[in-house]
């Protein structure tokens, strides 16, 4: 059965920005974005207190993905750490990823976002049983 933190992943980039839009969510999503490609070696300079777009925010991964494959890296513990399946990377991107660099930039924004709900959801309801 759909959660519906699923909804998220199919969400166009102006329903994105009004989640964006919602009390740390942001700041919350920057943090795990930040805190993910740290732990993939792919340092992210991004100030958790600046009100990014959703574009702003695609384009910014996608130049930092792109500079880390021309570097020779690979996109395997960052994909992992995300925790994005195959399934789902070929289903949004059907061809080579690095001729897709942004659809792969959304699609962990996405990831990364639904993650940052369903965190704030729990801890929604656990308050509301204490």
């Amino acid at each position: 059965m759909p959660h519906e933190t699923d909804k998220l992943t199919n969400s166009s980039p102006e329903e994105l920005e009004q989640v964006l839009r919602l009390p740390n969510l942001l700041r919350d999503l920057l943090l795990q974005l930040i805190k993910d490609f740290q732990t993939a070696q792919l340092p992210l300079e991004l100030d958790i207190d600046e009100r990014y777009s959703f574009e702003e925010l695609r384009e910014y991964l996608t130049q930092k993905i792109d500079e880390h494959l021309k570097k020779g890296g690979t996109l395997k513990y960052l994909l992992n750490r995300v925790d994005l399946t195959e399934k789902q990377i070929h289903r949004a991107i059907p061809t080579a990823i690095h001729a897709s660099l942004q659809l792969l930039a959304e699609l962990i924004i996405k990831r990364e976002l639904q993650k940052v709900v369903i965190r704030y959801w729990y801890r929604q309801s656990a308050s509301k049983e204490d």
